[in-house]
């Protein structure tokens, strides 16, 4: 995508143009991996997979729309539409969290069960995820 004057950002070009990578893996990781520690009397691996999957898609949208490093032009349009923004980074977090947690059903032995509980899984990790980087875009998006 140019960056040429005229052109519209779309919610995904401006999350992945300031997009913390660095941050958000650090945050999926350790979140991640404490989850399954916490856990290991369990089968800890998807539901260590689903809290990296969130955190990463929190951690990163949030620390994108507060940042300041990044594209001036992504910056300010995530700031000027922070539900607009904060729909890509939902989008991945609650595809991820359906994606791991059909998988992890369908080895359980549950295949139709699965599916209907990995859509909600995602679709209500997806509306965590936009709400609360709605809020935080209105509150403290850039405005510039």
């Amino acid at each position: 995508m140019t960056l040429e004057r005229g052109n519209a950002f779309t919610p995904v070009a401006s999350a992945t143009m300031i997009w913390p990578w660095g941050t958000a893996m650090v945050a999926g990781t350790v979140t991640g991996a404490a989850y399954f520690l916490l856990n290991l009397g369990a089968f800890p691996i998807g539901g260590a997979l689903t809290t990296a999957i969130f955190f990463f898609s929190l951690v990163g949208g949030g620390v994108a729309l507060m940042g300041s490093k990044g594209d001036r032009r992504a910056r300010r349009y995530a700031g000027q539409y922070p539900w607009r923004f904060a729909a890509a980074p939902a989008m991945l977090g609650g595809a991820g969290t359906a994606l791991v947690s059909f998988i992890m059903s369908v080895l359980g032995g549950s295949l139709i069960g699965g599916l209907f509980g990995a859509l909600a899984a995602g679709i209500g990790t997806a509306a965590v995820i936009w709400v609360i980087l709605g809020i935080i875009g209105m509150v403290a998006g850039n405005k510039n």
